[in-house]
């Protein structure tokens, strides 16, 4: 009778942790590698790369005008009273202050430009990536640029890719 009730609750665990380890699944992905091949990744990168550069020739060409009137400050202030040169000088200092406060408002611009860009592509990815792991039983996906060692069989990679078209 021992060896009886001894074998049904072997029988029982076994099933019940069986039943735990069947249910996880777990998938693995290299995000970075999809989302650069992506097609609305090159096109927010040309927008993004035409954007800095519309930046940076704005920066550029108010630089240029602010040079240029420290240049004429420099010629002209030889002939100017004491009162002009320094009412000069203080403009030209503010103008001056001015330019590293909207080299950073530039790079702002520029860094809400590219999360305003990127967002869309980022969300269609994950809902990608989860509908994939829902049609093929994952209940986890990682990154697998983070694993050491996972088994190949559960790279999503590919299977990510097709569902986006992607080659």
């Amino acid at each position: 009778m021992k060896k009886l009730l001894l074998l049904v609750t072997a029988i029982v665990f076994t099933q019940c942790f069986t039943n735990v380890f069947a249910q996880t699944k777990i998938g693995y992905i290299s995000v970075d590698e999809v989302f650069a091949l992506m097609p609305e990744t090159r096109k927010a990168d040309s927008a993004l790369a035409a954007y800095q550069k519309d930046l940076a020739d704005t920066y550029a060409e108010q630089e240029a005008e602010l040079n240029a009137a420290i240049e004429k400050f420099i010629q002209d202030s030889v002939t100017m009273s004491a009162v002009v040169k320094e009412a000069k000088r203080s403009d030209l200092q503010t103008r001056l202050s001015g330019m590293s406060k909207k080299k950073q408002e530039f790079n702002d611009a520029f860094e809400n430009e590219k999360a305003r860009q990127i967002k869309p592509i980022q969300d269609k990815l994950l809902a990608t990536i989860k509908t994939v792991a829902k049609e093929n039983g994952y209940n986890h996906v990682l990154y697998k640029d983070q694993a050491i060692v996972f088994p190949e069989t559960d790279d999503i990679t590919a299977l990510v890719k097709k569902k986006l078209g992607i080659k």
